[in-house]
């Protein structure tokens, strides 16, 4: 599990980027138009060693492929395996990826060899990449934030591999998740998996009267709730609530998708964006002014020695929450101050990167665009690991379906589903400057009267 944020969360794929063609057709999905991706124009000669090309996946030469992913060796044989069977006619079209026999797909004897160095559940640091790099660098990985990962100079653009790669369409796929991997109309990273901020509880807390709060809640309703708490139990009712602040933008700004912390609207108009950022600290200085907030007490983390009723938090640490807090964890959406607001997902995806010095550029590619994107090798993935609280970010129904059934956040998988198009991408790791100086920043800016400080803020 990856760090969490603040020093004070525990530790704990794969990449999407498309093409469509020299231009890929925009076409409509929801509010969303999918974007047109350009292939390189400077046309370079082929190498002499043409090694990754279909035909020769198809021959009796050996591939190897390196790859780093948060999947046990079983899950990794297997999904090279289905893609062999896919790209070779072997596979069987009554079966899918929830019914699959592993013994079988263990059993296909393939043209290429897929190993796994492994990651953290939710990828790789930048610094864990900086390490590879100087050894032991894979082909393909997921990393933690891509963004960094491409700035850092590790991963390769994709363009010219997945121009024609037939998952990459608005019918698959969410297009802010794969827009959210370029710059300037180069695609470096394949979203792979996601999560979403969420608020955790302990049941341990919650009040007599009223009962636990519903799962989707208004801005009223969550501050009453929080009252209720401080009237009848000596804990913090609200731990760090200061990390709440990057996600309220929306509930202050008629509900609408807003970027993190109002960073993207702040460059658009400083007015506008400095009142909901002011309109949402204000609403969480409330929690501190009320002590309904407290960073620690008596030198102790809130929720680590069990004295919070809520946190903020990744949906991609349920597991680990869960484990320390067994059978007491429940969850919460982050409020908005519309009852009938249908919600706005903060989501961060974890990408697939290939390695800017593979010589397997173009099969670590295809891998990537597979299993991020193939419904059979999602239904595999999410079957053979431990997936909770990580959303796919295909469409597929039977994905969701399975996901929904997940004991501790099924329910509110089946909510994130209805709002994905919805979705606001937004950075989630230390490894993201905008990240690190927003969660420092509000630590500070939540207990103070000075003005709103972009410069400090943004960074």
């Amino acid at each position: 599990m990856k760090a969490i944020s603040l020093g004070r969360k525990i530790t704990s794929l794969l990449l999407c980027v498309s093409m469509a063609g020299a231009l890929f057709t925009g076409c409509k999905k929801g509010d969303d138009m999918f974007p047109s991706i350009e292939a390189p124009s400077v046309e370079t000669e082929p190498e002499e060693s043409t090694e990754n090309t279909d035909d020769q996946l198809s021959g009796g030469d050996i591939r190897e492929l390196k790859v780093a992913l948060p999947y046990s060796d079983l899950t990794i044989q297997c999904l090279a395996a289905m893609l062999y069977c896919k790209n070779n006619g072997l596979w069987d079209s009554t079966d899918d990826g929830s019914t699959i026999d592993t013994a079988f797909l263990s059993s296909v004897a393939t043209n290429y060899v897929v190993t796994n160095i492994g990651c953290g559940s939710t990828g790789a640091t930048l610094d864990v990449v900086k390490d590879w790099s100087k050894s032991d660098m894979p082909d393909l990985y997921l990393a933690q934030d891509s963004n960094a990962v491409w700035k850092a100079g590790y991963a390769a653009p994709l363009n010219e591999y997945l121009s024609d790669n037939a998952y990459l369409n608005s019918q698959h796929i969410y297009t802010g998740a794969l827009t959210a991997d370029s710059e300037g109309g180069i695609f470096y990273a394949l979203p792979h998996f996601c999560s979403a901020r969420i608020i955790m509880g302990n049941t341990e807390y919650i009040p007599s009267e009223s009962g636990k709060l519903q799962i989707k809640n208004t801005t009223e309703d969550f501050r009453e709730y929080l009252e209720e708490i401080d009237d009848e139990y000596s804990c913090a009712a609200f731990a760090s609530a200061y990390e709440l602040i990057p996600y309220l933008g929306s509930a202050f700004n008629n509900d609408n998708p807003t970027s993190y912390m109002v960073y993207d609207e702040y460059v658009k108009d400083h007015d506008s964006a400095t009142q909901i950022v002011y309109d949402a600290s204000s609403y969480v200085k409330d929690f501190y002014s009320s002590e309904l907030a407290f960073n620690q007490m008596d030198g102790a983390d809130p929720v680590y020695s069990r004295k919070a009723a809520l946190w903020v938090d990744s949906s991609a640490n349920i597991r680990a929450w869960s484990e320390y807090y067994p059978g007491s964890l429940y969850l919460l959406h982050l409020p908005c101050n519309d009852a009938t607001n249908v919600g706005v997902p903060y989501v961060t995806t974890y990408s697939l990167c290939v390695s800017k010095d593979s010589d397997n550029s173009d099969f670590a590619s295809e891998f990537a665009a597979f299993i991020s994107y193939d419904p059979d090798a999602q239904l595999l993935i999410y079957r053979l690991e431990d997936m909770t609280g990580l959303m796919p970010l295909t469409r597929n129904d039977a994905i969701w379906n399975m996901i929904s059934e997940d004991e501790i956040f099924g329910h509110m998988a089946s909510d994130f589903r209805q709002t994905m198009d919805n979705a606001v991408y937004c950075p989630d790791s230390y490894d993201s400057k905008l990240f690190t100086k927003t969660n420092e920043y509000t630590a500070i800016f939540v207990e103070q009267d000075d003005d709103f400080d972009p410069e400090k803020c943004y960074g």
